[in-house]
């Protein structure tokens, strides 16, 4: 088989994100990934240090076009994870070209990310509580500085998220907050404080596409926090446009890259 430059990076970039992926711990460095940017971010509203790493499209240099954009949480792990199945759907003529940003930790990404991706504060666990600050930390700190280094079609954001970081696309989505357009939330973990985001969610008519799934071998509460999300869309966000996916086969590690998969061939078909 003859592969192009192209389909070799593709290939290559795979290789390394399942090494990436099965470390099952959260690297404080990244592989470095073609056509990719790094920048730093040290915010001045929960004073987190962060990476923002900017995947573009091959032609980015060469083209004067705006782009999509999707936002991954948890970039740490999923960054490479992500960044390797769009270019493999891209290579395959199954998805359009997009710009790829993922928000990292520099330095404890563990305990941030319980900070950052949760709406109420648990003593059991530690930091937690920061979601109304970070979400802060993207509108008025990472927005701008992708908006304005990028050519970037400002209507036209995705977020994806798993587990906690589901939650917390989860929590935007139900307080009607209109940062994204597109959610692919996948394995929420909305059991977190006894359902805290549903119980203090609001009905809203914003128009938000959503992708939700979860794992058919995931623990029992973490299929209950699904389908108790869905029934809150169905009864509070009428305009949205949601499918609801059970993916055979798979628990909570290998689910979101189903979800992430098949999110985006749904949310760009």
């Amino acid at each position: 088989m003859i592969f192009s430059n192209k389909n070799k990076i593709v290939f290559t970039l795979s290789v390394f994100c399942l090494i990436v992926f099965n470390s099952k711990v959260f690297s404080q460095s990244l592989v470095t990934i073609p056509s990719t940017v790094e920048l730093p971010l040290e915010s001045k509203i929960n004073k987190f240090s962060y990476n923002l790493h900017i995947a573009l499209p091959f032609d980015y240099e060469k083209s004067k076009q705006s782009y999509p954009v999707i936002y991954v949480l948890d970039a740490n792990n999923d960054f490479p994870l992500v960044t390797s199945i769009s270019r493999r759907l891209q290579a395959e003529e199954e998805l359009k070209d997009l710009i790829i940003v993922g928000i990292s930790y520099k330095d404890s990404a563990y305990i941030n990310r319980r900070a950052d991706y949760t709406p109420s504060s648990l003593e059991a666990w530690g930091n937690s509580g920061g979601a109304s600050k970070f979400i802060s930390v993207i509108q008025d700190e990472v927005f701008p500085i992708i908006e304005t280094k990028f050519r970037v079609e400002k209507d036209s954001r995705t977020l994806f998220g798993h587990s906690l970081g589901g939650l917390l696309g989860s929590y935007l989505l139900v307080n009607g907050q209109e940062l994204f357009n597109n959610y692919i939330i996948s394995s929420p973990s909305m059991w977190w404080d006894d359902y805290y985001v549903l119980k203090n969610g609001s009905s809203s008519s914003i128009s938000s596409k959503v992708f939700l799934s979860v794992g058919a071998l995931e623990r029992p509460h973490m299929l209950e926090s699904c389908n108790k999300l869905s029934s809150f869309i169905d009864e509070n966000i009428k305009s949205a446009s949601k499918k609801v996916v059970i993916l055979d086969g798979e628990n909570h590690a290998s689910a979101k890259i189903r979800a992430y998969t098949d999110g985006l061939k749904w949310l760009f078909k």
